[in-house]
């Protein structure tokens, strides 16, 4: 569950409620209060935590922009925020060539500064996704790739690999993931839908936090 200032303000009003109508008389209430004032505390804690990665989260796509302002690929790499989730998109034309997963020397720049806004924030983890559109692949690329399946996974760990073996960052940050087609952007009954649809996305958060991206 999300934790909110609403939602700890409408769980104190639940427990108050119990305390004062729901609660036979004998019971024991200043333990029940301070059993309360211990779940609203922790309650803004989370609330307090929350508020802090997001606040982080901020300064790390900043950081992140900053780091590509000048570089090649700018305009073309998108880099969105939403809750505590930072994720960085590259469009499949600028890391590979048509079918392949060797990255093109024309993106090493922009790996570079994702790679040096990133170290600003070591203890955010990065999970890099291979998507691709619904299209069969050629039959001259299905003995090495049988699926959509395979292709996302070999380029989200070709740019893994690269920014790890040759950048220098931190292996135990990184999970390799790939969706394939399963979760397109873009409509893949049209070009550009498809086009869209191809991409790499690093997605950046704290290890305890990525399960609130899609909230």
């Amino acid at each position: 569950m999300l934790i909110t200032k609403r939602s700890a303000l409408f769980a104190l009003l639940a427990l108050a409620f119990a305390v004062f109508s729901g609660c036979a008389p004998c019971k024991d209430y200043k333990a029940i209060i301070v059993d309360l004032d211990g779940q609203i505390a922790d309650l803004h804690a989370q609330v307090a935590e929350r508020e802090a990665t997001i606040a982080e989260g901020e300064n790390l796509a900043a950081e992140l922009r900053e780091q590509m302002a000048g570089v090649e690929t700018e305009k073309a790499v998108l880099i969105e925020q939403l809750n505590e989730v930072v994720t960085v998109t590259i469009p499949e034309e600028i890391l590979f060539a048509s079918g392949q997963v060797m990255i093109l020397d024309t993106m090493v720049p922009t790996l570079e500064a994702l790679r040096d806004a990133c170290n600003e924030y070591p203890d955010w983890d990065i999970w890099v996704e291979g998507h691709t559109d619904s299209q069969k692949l050629w039959e001259d690329f299905q003995e090495v790739w049988p699926t959509n399946w395979e292709l996302g996974a070999a380029r989200s760990a070709a740019v893994t690999r690269y920014m790890t073996n040759w950048l220098d960052m931190d292996a135990d940050r990184f999970a390799v993931v790939s969706y394939g087609p399963f979760r397109p952007v873009g409509d893949n009954t049209s070009v550009e839908g498809r086009k869209v649809n191809r991409a790499v996305r690093l997605v950046l958060h704290k290890p305890e936090r990525l399960w609130v991206r899609n909230q």
